[in-house]
């Protein structure tokens, strides 16, 4: 794995998405009260931008069909079937940092 720093952790409050760019990929990183999580800044249904979506009571819901994903989890809630793509993320020295590797094998944007 190849980490490298998008953001400060006080950038990101609890409840808050961003959309930042890795490695010429689009990553939406989100904050809810377990943690910080990433994703590809796509909609697995038709690759719709995530971050013009909503992050709400831990549902992180595509602005363009209204479907709904646990935002802890990335899996689907409406409809069940789908899952988001996780990157991997973590937090350093109050950076957060993002897998390289990761977002461009996630084919994120």
């Amino acid at each position: 794995m190849s980490f490298v720093e998008v953001l400060a952790e006080s950038e990101l409050w609890i409840g808050e998405m961003r959309p930042v760019q890795v490695a010429g990929r689009r990553v939406l990183l989100l904050r809810t009260e377990r943690g910080i999580h990433a994703y590809a800044d796509r909609c697995p249904h038709l690759g719709h931008p995530l971050s013009r979506g909503t992050l709400e009571g831990g549902t992180l819901t595509c602005s363009a069909h209204e479907y709904a994903f646990d935002a802890d989890t990335g899996r689907g809630k409406n409809p069940k079937n789908l899952q988001l793509t996780g990157i991997e993320v973590a937090c350093r020295q109050g950076k957060i940092l993002i897998d390289v590797d990761a977002a461009r094998d996630a084919g994120a944007g």
